[in-house]
C-alpha cells in the first residue's frame, strides 16, 4: 500500500511544477525527482524517523541557493513521515476489510468476531469431528466435507451440545434444540453458513482458493439477530 502513496506523492510533486514548465529544462525536472527521492534516504532511531536525505538536501539547497528545489524537499519530507508513520496495510487487507463490512451490515449487533488462518487448528479439529461421526454411521449419505456439517458441529460443541451422529446433525439437532440454519454461497469459493437461535445467531464464513479445492472457515461471526430476516425457529 505504501508504494501507492508514494506514486501519488509524486505526481502531486510534478503537477505543482506545471506552471513553470515552460521555463524548466530537462536538468532541473531530473534535479527536481532527484531532491524528492533524496529524501527516501532516513535513518529508523528506535522507532523515530531521522530524514538524514532532507537534511542533506536542505544544506545543499541552501549552500547552491537553488530554492526552486525545496518544493521537492517538502514533498519528500511529507511522503517518507507519511509511509514511516501510516498504518502497514496491504491491498489484501483492504479487500478483507471491504468483504467483512459486507457481512457485518446484515447483523443488528454482534456480539463477537474469530478469525482463522487456512493453517489453524480449527479447520483439522472440525474435519476429525465430522470422520469421528462419520465412524458411528458409516452407511450415513452426509458428506462429511460438507462446510455446513464442521459449523453445525463447531456451534452444537460451543454450547456444549453432545452430537450422536451426521444424520442427527443435519435432519434432527434442528428440531431437537430449537434451532434454524441455512446456507448461501455468494460465489463458488465462499460459502457462508448460519445458525440461528432464539437468543443469538452463528455465521460461519468458508473459503477456498479455487473450485478443486475444500473449503475452510475463515470466520465466525456471532450475532443478535438480522436486520432483514428474523427466520422462525422450528
Amino acid at each position: 500500500m505504501s508504494w501507492i502513496f508514494w506514486i501519488c506523492f509524486i505526481v502531486s510533486l510534478l503537477v505543482s511544477y506545471w506552471d513553470q514548465r515552460k521555463t524548466l529544462r530537462l536538468k532541473d525536472w531530473a534535479l527536481i525527482i532527484g531532491a524528492f527521492l533524496l529524501c527516501e534516504f532516513y535513518v529508523n532511531f528506535f522507532g523515530l524517523l531521522i530524514p538524514v536525505g532532507f537534511i542533506i538536501g536542505l544544506i545543499v539547497m541552501k549552500k547552491k541557493k537553488q530554492f526552486l528545489f525545496s518544493k521537492a524537499l517538502i514533498f519528500g519530507l511529507i511522503s517518507v513521515c507519511v509511509i514511516f508513520y501510516g498504518p502497514k496495510i496491504s491491498l489484501s487487507e483492504i479487500h478483507e476489510l471491504t468483504k467483512a463490512n459486507k457481512y457485518t451490515e446484515q447483523f443488528n449487533q454482534i456480539k463477537s468476531v474469530s478469525q482463522f488462518s487456512i493453517e489453524s487448528d480449527i479447520n483439522e479439529v472440525l474435519k476429525a469431528a465430522a470422520s469421528h461421526l462419520k465412524e458411528k454411521n458409516p452407511k450415513s449419505e452426509i458428506p462429511v466435507e460438507d462446510p455446513h456439517v464442521a459449523f453445525s458441529i463447531w456451534v452444537l460443541q460451543h454450547r456444549n451440545v453432545a452430537i450422536k451422529d451426521l444424520d442427527w446433525l443435519w435432519y434432527e439437532a434442528p428440531l431437537e434444540l430449537h434451532y434454524y440454519w441455512q446456507s448461501n454461497r455468494p460465489d463458488q469459493r465462499v460459502t457462508l453458513e448460519y445458525v440461528f437461535f432464539n437468543e443469538v445467531g452463528y455465521m460461519g464464513v468458508f473459503e477456498r482458493e479455487n473450485e478443486k479445492e475444500p473449503y475452510y472457515l475463515r470466520k465466525i461471526y456471532e450475532f443478535d439477530r438480522l436486520k432483514t430476516f428474523n427466520p422462525q425457529i422450528p
